[in-house]
């Protein structure tokens, strides 16, 4: 059995659980996959201004549900159940590790140098991102 690690997402009450591992290569893909459709992610129906900018029915702000779309249709490869589970675990990560302008910095990021992008260099840069795929990505 793999290590866990457990710990409570600012603004949850639920942990989230980590299991301590090496990624795999496709693991490493996924992580760029989620982070190239970030760019997808707030591109449609006006910009939001933070995470509950422009709420729905539900609750979830515009950014908020772009970013689920955009991750879920990313992760094709997975079933839409993992997906989702998966997507919305990075959303929680990202929400409680990173600020909105954070958040928006790493969005202009993709924006200028999206066929430029590494996981090495996301990792540099914007290591609260490569650490919620990680986290998730289990």
């Amino acid at each position: 059995m793999r290590p866990t690690e457990a710990r409570v997402v600012a603004g949850s009450l639920l942990p989230v659980i980590r299991r301590t591992r090496t990624l795999s290569m496709p693991s490493r893909l996924s992580a760029l996959a989620v982070a190239g459709m970030l760019l997808v992610g707030c591109a449609s129906s006006g910009t939001p201004v933070g995470w509950d900018d422009q709420a729905d029915e539900t609750g979830r702000g515009l950014a908020e549900r772009n970013f689920l779309d955009a991750c879920i249709e990313s992760n094709g490869a997975l079933s839409e159940s993992r997906a989702t589970t998966m997507c919305e675990c990075v959303l929680a990560e990202v929400q409680g590790s990173a600020t909105w302008d954070d958040y928006k910095r790493l969005n202009d990021h993709f924006k200028d140098k999206g066929d430029e992008v590494t996981e090495s260099g996301l990792a540099d840069l914007f290591p609260w991102f490569t650490d919620a795929v990680a986290a998730c990505n289990t």
